[in-house]
């Protein structure tokens, strides 16, 4: 015979196990619902060639930028280090 406090247990166990899986089903809806919409596969990216002229500028501006932001990067952490570790 199970006692009036093990029913009211499971009862509970089951409403909250009923919760759990209503949140998931909302939370999961609301991912679909704001994912973005498949790219239609009849746009196709046009390739270019360029010239060395062309390709040697793109270069050189990746170049700088990438150092630039090594550069930021680099001053950020020697900041965080320095207030962390004052032995090395």
């Amino acid at each position: 015979m199970i006692r009036p406090s093990t029913k009211l247990r499971r009862s509970r166990q089951a409403a909250v196990a009923a919760l759990a899986f209503a949140t998931v089903l909302t939370a999961t809806a609301a991912i679909t619902a704001e994912a973005k919409p498949s790219s239609s596969p009849a746009a196709f990216l046009e390739r270019r060639t360029y010239t060395a002229e062309e390709s040697k500028t793109l270069g050189d501006d990746a170049r700088r930028r990438a150092e630039a932001q090594q550069h930021i990067w680099d001053r950020k952490m020697k900041a965080v280090s320095t207030s962390i570790c004052t032995g090395c």
